[in-house]
């Protein structure tokens, strides 16, 4: 599926090749066509005959410092030629990022609503069903440029307006349990709890 939503942003943004890259990102999967690495706001694919199998065997969300050339590139999406690549094994936010895999839902607000983070990935539910889709950006502030004490998770809508959509900080987080601070908006303190069923 996301080789197919690739693909076709790819064919309806297209740039002019050649735009030099380097910056710092977090796997987030590979395949036989290559491996996805999102990093500076964008879902990076590297294709398998393009620096690929520099990736290859990294684990999920593995912190990357990489420099390559912009092949094409939609609103949140680019094809990357992967020139160089060095795993940042001293990471902050790699371990919090995997902590936070998976579906959760607000302590005593019920059933109805619920996230699940997948990859860099956050979706918003109702009832099970699929909301909105955000990309995630950690950091140590939000889009204003604040620096805070501890990582921010900066959300930006896929396909709209590039501005930060919500900006939580990230105060606690363990195996079932997960407090969220909203940065932006009304809701404070928000704890959430693992859905595991």
């Amino acid at each position: 599926m996301r080789w197919m939503v690739l693909a076709a942003l790819l064919a309806a943004n297209p740039v002019s090749a050649g735009e030099a890259f380097e910056g710092q990102g977090y796997l987030l999967s590979c395949g036989d066509e290559g491996c996805f690495v999102n990093s500076s706001g964008f879902d990076l694919f590297v294709p398998s005959d393009h620096g690929a199998d520099m990736l290859a065997g990294l684990p999920l969300l593995a912190a990357v410092s990489i420099r390559g050339t912009l092949s094409e590139m939609g609103d949140s999406s680019a094809v990357l030629w992967l020139e160089e690549m060095v795993r940042l094994e001293d990471d902050i936010y790699e371990g919090n990022l995997l902590s936070m895999q998976g579906t959760w839902r607000p302590l005593d607000d019920g059933d109805a609503v619920s996230i699940a983070v997948s990859g860099m990935e956050w979706i918003e539910m109702l009832h099970s069903e699929v909301q909105d889709r955000f990309m995630i950006s950690a950091g140590e502030g939000c889009a204003d440029g604040t620096v805070r004490n501890g990582m921010t998770v900066s959300l930006y809508r896929y396909g709209d307006d590039p501005s930060e959509d919500a900006c939580w900080l990230l105060e606690q987080i363990d195996e079932d349990r997960m407090t969220l601070r909203d940065l932006r908006g009304d809701f404070g303190a928000v704890e959430w709890e693992r859905v595991t069923d």
